[in-house]
């Protein structure tokens, strides 16, 4: 085999590995498990931090539904005024339009909880 054909077939070879990238994702991907790992030790070694974070997430959780009751709130009011203002020859109409708008927000706000 000639000198450059050997060359050649190397170069192919290199070419078919992968970027040095790939091993430094690998290893932020190692670090970043390694760490999750060291703070759930702690935390489970800790009961009171446990405790407080979990009322830390129940109290986050109270708060969203709450938001989204809010909302909920919010955009039945928007729609009564707008079917209120509005006059009577589009009122069916207007009404058609909010109950079609407000269930595609709530199934959005639906989604994003779970």
């Amino acid at each position: 085999m000639p000198r450059t054909e050997i060359d050649q077939n190397i170069k192919n070879f290199l070419r078919t590995l992968p970027s040095e990238e790939i091993y430094f994702e690998a290893i932020r991907d190692i670090m970043k498990d390694l760490i999750k790992e060291y703070v759930r030790e702690k935390i489970t070694q800790d009961k009171e931090l446990k405790a407080e974070i979990v009322q830390v997430l129940k109290d986050f959780i109270s708060a969203k539904i709450k938001e989204y009751d809010s909302l909920a709130k919010m955009a039945r009011v928007t729609a009564k005024i707008g079917v209120k203002i509005a006059p009577e020859s589009l009122k069916e109409e207007a009404i058609g339009d909010f109950m079609d708008v407000f269930q595609k927000e709530l199934e959005e706000i639906i989604k994003r909880t779970m």
